[in-house]
């Protein structure tokens, strides 16, 4: 018998991060929020991420998305946000 296909949670979360990665890092990270240049856009480095990924696979699919953003002396800096999507129901989370 055929199992079906593995639903694809990873897509959609990294699209919402790509979209809303302003109010994101307000939101969970407020303390690093302000340190960012907001009139400068995020660049998505997921080219990056899949080089570094790949030297090190272990053949899980992520959510993970790596940016490039510059702080407000001007510096480019790197954040990594990593969503661990869970797909089916556990007694035990909180």
């Amino acid at each position: 018998m055929n199992e079906p296909p593995a639903a694809n949670y990873d897509t959609p979360w990294k699209e919402v991060l790509q979209q809303y990665f302003e109010p994101f890092l307000s939101f969970f990270f407020p303390k690093v929020h302000p340190l960012i240049d907001g009139h400068q856009p995020p660049e998505s480095l997921d080219k990056e991420l899949e080089q570094i990924l790949r030297q090190a696979d272990s053949g899980e699919r992520i959510a993970d998305k790596l940016f490039k953003v510059w702080l407000q002396d001007g510096k480019p800096t790197w954040v990594l946000i990593h969503v661990e999507v869970q797909s089916q129901s556990d007694s035990d989370f909180k």
